[in-house]
């Protein structure tokens, strides 16, 4: 039986969140490998294949059940390796 994920966003937003997970999916591979490493978890585990995807390497470690993009972004965040890509906060208004 095959779910169907109801999103509230055009086409072209997905297209580019998908992009943007792709160009990003190294580093956050590597971020997640660092973190577990770092608190000696054994999930890290060189694969013997090695072409694989990063996409396909961190679904090792983080699974494809729901809540698999919060388990990629959540210790990525919390340990302050995680990359701006907008600069909302550049200009501050003046207060008067």
């Amino acid at each position: 039986m095959s779910e169907t994920l109801s999103v509230a966003a055009d086409d072209s937003t997905l297209q580019r969140w998908r992009r943007w997970f792709q160009e990003q999916s190294t580093y956050l591979f590597g971020c997640l490998s660092s973190i577990a490493i770092r608190f000696d978890q054994d999930s890290v585990k060189r694969s013997s294949t090695s072409s694989q995807s990063a996409h396909h390497k961190i679904g090792h470690l983080v699974g494809d059940a729901p809540g698999w993009l919060a388990r990629i972004v959540r210790p990525i965040a919390n340990a302050n390796l995680w990359v701006h890509t907008r600069s909302a906060f550049l200009s501050i208004p003046s207060l008067r």
